[in-house]
């Protein structure tokens, strides 16, 4: 029993997380300056919120006493203790922070030991982090010639 309720903490911290990447992928595409970036960005955003309703409805299936009002009314504190550290980043460094943070999670999920698979998500995630990591140093280098 106590497995299955720290289960179900993860999979709400995990919740949290992927709202707070979601918001972070939204201002990154705002900040974009071409469309392909604001597409990949816009992509991302819409893959957390899909990834988000898919551990929103395994939360629901295990019969989880939590609040979905507090979850789906995003905790600004929270937000705003998790970027602190971020405060200078750029939406860019952002989105590959809380993509780094989203994999951890789902690290610990996976020491649970609880026969679970989010290899779809998890995948998804990897190449995001990817993507981000390549974009970042592109802007690592064009600085350094200018």
């Amino acid at each position: 029993m106590a497995k299955e309720n720290l289960y179900i903490a993860k999979l709400e911290k995990l919740l949290l997380h992927l709202k707070n990447a979601k918001l972070s992928y939204l201002k990154a595409s705002d900040q974009a300056n071409s469309s392909e970036k604001k597409r990949f960005f816009n992509h991302q955003a819409t893959e957390r919120n899909r990834i988000f309703q898919d551990i929103l409805s395994k939360l629901q299936t295990l019969d989880a006493d939590f609040s979905i009002q507090s979850i789906r009314n995003f905790n600004f504190d929270q937000l705003i203790i998790s970027s602190i550290k971020t405060l200078k980043a750029s939406a860019l460094q952002k989105c590959l922070e809380a993509d780094k943070a989203l994999i951890a999670i789902y690290n610990e999920i996976e020491a649970l030991g609880i026969e679970e698979n989010f290899a779809a998500h998890i995948a998804k995630i990897e190449l995001a982090i990817e993507k981000n990591a390549i974009h970042l140093e592109n802007i690592a280098h064009k600085r350094e010639f200018y």
